[in-house]
């Protein structure tokens, strides 16, 4: 089950785009139950809770490959 206040955010962004959230800026988003207690500006500096190791623009290694043509042997 989908708590409300995620489904809330989901209506939001899946509707008319004369209704969807963001045509306000930030504000839209920032007034939603689902981000309630969240340091909007403190956001930035806040260390993420996944980062990903990458050896440079072209490395997939983070990323599974289904295509067992594309797969390391």
């Amino acid at each position: 089950r989908v708590p409300a206040p995620a489904r809330a955010l989901v209506r939001g962004l899946l509707c008319a785009r004369e209704a969807r959230l963001g045509r306000g800026g930030a504000r839209d988003f920032r007034r939603l139950p689902l981000f309630a207690g969240l340091r909007w500006a403190a956001l930035r500096r806040s260390a993420p809770p996944f980062a990903p190791a990458a050896a440079g623009a072209a490395d997939t290694s983070n990323f599974d490959v289904l295509d067992d043509c594309l797969s390391q042997p």
